[in-house]
């Protein structure tokens, strides 16, 4: 930020190391800040930055609110391609209809698989 803002960076947030080499408290806030972003959001937040072409730099939170994406509707709020209607054979509805009424009747059942083949009766008793 020093070398986008020059002595504007330094006038507001004074020097980023101490005379011991370690961070002042300033820059270490911002660490603390900028350590949970992916680098990806950090370099968009910096594009924003320079597009939006602010003379003075900005705080934290509001470095922060550059590094998000736009506002707008939440990822699983966005338009998603449909999935096709599923095709359902209306003979087999009916006849998967009757037999779960005979099963709670109590009645037998005739149970196959789609195809129609592999027919079994059974008598289940419904408690």
């Amino acid at each position: 930020m020093a070398e986008i803002y020059g002595y504007k960076w330094a006038s507001q947030f004074g020097d980023c190391a101490d005379p011991d080499g370690g961070l002042t408290s300033a820059a270490a806030t911002w660490a603390q800040g900028l350590a949970r972003l992916p680098l990806e959001s950090i370099s968009a937040g910096f594009s924003a930055l320079v597009k939006k072409g602010s003379e003075w730099p900005p705080s934290l939170p509001e470095f922060l609110a550059l590094c998000l994406p736009e506002k707008g509707a939440a990822p699983y709020h966005k338009m998603a391609i449909a999935l096709p209607a599923p095709s359902v054979d209306p003979q087999l509805v009916k006849d998967s209809l009757a037999q779960v009424r005979k099963i709670l009747n109590g009645s037998s059942c005739v149970w196959r698989d789609k195809s129609g083949a592999g027919e079994t009766s059974q008598r289940r008793a419904v408690a």
